[in-house]
């Protein structure tokens, strides 16, 4: 049976407002000691799938420097201390897009990498959305945004011709087309 390995120490090499990166010793439950393994510790994030009443979604284009590219994807952002993930959804759906809508549904809690990271990654639905005012970006954000068609959306990540490269915009999107099969 497959046992949980204890942590011995941790100390933290690297830290900033986004992230800390801790290096770790651990004991396997054979006895092994594992030495030099290291944590990511980010914080939490919400995804917000914007639907509007004629099922058009708002997505944004933006600069990912992890990928040096300028990508498409859903409105996202990182859920504030002490914040719920449920504001954080309203909160970044609005500063990135103008967009609200009814009240966010929580459609999955995920953890993108966990070898490496305990983050959890929110996906939230927010139907009947509508722009109801302007951009309120932060200082390190240039964001385009512009409506598609979920249909097309989904059915082009199907065919594997989808516009993204990040798996939880296409995820999300799978995810809520199946929800809104319902």
């Amino acid at each position: 049976m497959i046992e949980k390995w204890e942590l011995l120490e941790s100390r933290v090499d690297y830290e900033n407002p986004f992230l800390s990166v801790s290096k770790e010793k651990l004991k396997r439950p054979d006895g092994k000691i594992v030495e030099d393994y290291y944590s990511i510790k980010r914080k939490d994030a919400v995804f917000i799938a914007a639907v509007t009443s004629d099922k058009q979604v708002p997505l944004v284009y933006q600069y990912k420097n992890g990928v040096k590219k300028v990508i498409w994807e859903l409105p996202a952002g990182f859920v504030d201390d002490g914040e719920q993930p449920e504001e954080a959804a309203k909160r970044e759906l609005l500063e990135e897009t103008g967009f609200a809508g009814e009240k966010p549904s929580l459609l999955g809690e995920f953890v993108p990498n966990p070898s490496v990271s305990n983050s959890r990654h929110f996906l939230f639905l927010v139907l009947d959305t509508e722009k109801i005012a302007e951009q309120n970006l932060d200082q390190n954000e240039e964001i385009e945004v512009k409506m598609f068609d979920l249909e097309k959306l989904v059915a082009d990540i199907k065919k594997r011709q989808s516009i993204f490269i990040d798996v939880q915009s296409q995820l999300s999107l799978l995810l809520v087309g199946e929800f809104l099969k319902k």
